[in-house]
């Protein structure tokens, strides 16, 4: 029995050795995958990262730090700008986006009103790209925002409009101050006018404090009342159009508006200054003349020189198809 234990060892120690070489070409086998990945796992890993280069880094291309080769806006990248201001302004703002943005589907450009004193307070804030005006800055504003810079865009009048039942064909410019200081208070005190059916009380409609047409009307030397007071009765509203459909609505009223905003509801009455024969009319062609004495510019601010879209959409109005889209709207092309 014991010539037998060599045999069992040995058999033993072979089994062992065998085992051991089977794990060690395992071993090896499986380190050689690690190691040495198949191209086919590689490929597409490349394909996804060139795919997600453009649009993570899109919104690093306007900034000074982006790499060379993507400092170029990528193809399809939206661009918007924020406008707000001057109902007087609005019509033609919003006609020319609607133009430039049809010409340019990658532009946004929103366009919104409040008066001028809204739109020169939020470009003055930096709360918009472009602010719209029917007038000059004040000193105040001067100081407070010297950084605007403005483009003129347009040209315009201030009609004196009456309902179509009133019977008065003129007005002078004395008896336009005298309505709207109260000094005057009745049609029948007006030269020429009455209102059938009624007990001739003037109804007095002006513009919100927020309104360039209203600080040009009461203050320019070229407005009316030249830095009187309006009379507390005046019904203020807040839109060229509001005070166009209020006087179209009520028979007594007079109202003040952009010639822009001159419809077949109301009428525009021409006005004199010395001789009711020398009444001139609110009309484009004696505006652009400055025949027409209520005569002033309209613009848009910008906070230093325009750039970028806000630059190409100002340039857009200014440019002779822009032009014509303020003269469609009843405005003065600043194009001679």
């Amino acid at each position: 029995m014991k010539r037998q234990k060599p045999t069992f060892l040995f058999a033993s120690l072979g089994l062992t050795a065998l085992l051991v070489l089977a794990l060690v070409a395992a071993g090896c086998t499986g380190t050689g995958q690690k190691t040495t990945p198949p191209a086919a796992t590689q490929a597409p890993q490349a394909v996804a990262t060139a795919a997600v280069v453009p649009q993570s880094t899109a919104p690093q291309a306007q900034g000074a730090s982006a790499p060379a080769a993507i400092a170029a806006p990528v193809s399809g990248e939206k661009q918007s700008i924020r406008v707000s201001g001057s109902t007087t302004v609005l019509p033609i703002a919003q006609k020319a986006a609607e133009a430039y943005m049809a010409a340019h589907p990658n532009a946004d450009i929103q366009v919104t009103g409040g008066g001028s004193g809204v739109g020169i307070q939020q470009i003055g804030e930096k709360t918009v790209d472009v602010g719209m005006s029917s007038r000059e800055l004040s000193s105040t504003e001067k100081t407070k925002y010297p950084g605007l810079v403005k483009s003129v865009v347009a040209k315009d009048g201030i009609a004196v409009i009456v309902n179509r039942a009133n019977e008065i064909s003129v007005i002078s410019a004395d008896n336009i101050k005298n309505i709207y200081t109260g000094r005057i208070t009745k049609w029948s005190q007006v030269f020429g006018a009455n209102v059938p059916n009624t007990n001739q009380q003037i109804v007095v409609i002006g513009r919100d404090s927020a309104s360039g047409t209203r600080e040009f009307f009461d203050k320019a030397p070229e407005g009316i009342l030249k830095g009187a007071v309006p009379v507390k009765s005046m019904l203020e509203k807040n839109s060229n159009g509001a005070v166009t459909q209020t006087v179209a609505q009520t028979p007594g009223a007079i109202g003040y508006v952009s010639i822009g905003f001159i419809t077949a509801d109301v009428k525009a009455l021409p006005i004199w200054y010395n001789n009711p024969n020398d009444a001139i009319a609110p009309t484009a062609v004696n505006v652009k003349s400055k025949k027409y004495p209520i005569n002033r510019e309209l613009f848009m601010f910008t906070n230093g020189a325009p750039a970028g879209l806000a630059k190409d959409y100002i340039d857009f109005i200014r440019s002779p198809e822009g032009q014509k889209i303020v003269s469609d709207e009843g405005y003065v092309s600043i194009i001679d």
